[in-house]
């Protein structure tokens, strides 16, 4: 019952793709055990991922992103090779519902 004779966009579902993300393997557990309540099930693992881009000399946040309700869907670690000089990686991959940028 448009008044004027054109189409009507409306707005859709967002859609987000996946995040990688990349480290070295450091001393910390904090994201094993993050990990690990997504293996086992938890219907709770979701979090809120907040990824702050520096200044050039470190002194300053230009921009963050933060992933709402993320979780865990892929975990990659090593190779864990003794004979090479390379650093030992590990890498994951978020997917969220959400994206906000401050």
């Amino acid at each position: 019952n448009e008044r004027e004779n054109q189409v009507r966009k409306i707005t859709g579902l967002a859609k987000y793709p996946n995040i990688t993300l990349k480290r070295g393997v450091i001393g910390s557990l904090s994201l094993y055990g993050w990990l690990d309540q997504i293996r086992n099930g938890d219907q709770n693992a979701v979090r809120t991922v907040t990824i702050p881009l520096q200044s050039e000399d470190h002194t300053q946040t230009v921009q963050t992103w933060k992933l709402l309700r993320a979780r865990i869907v892929k975990h990659t670690s090593g190779p864990f090779n003794a004979r090479g000089t390379d650093v030992a990686m590990e890498e994951i991959v978020l997917a969220y519902e959400r994206l906000e940028m401050e």
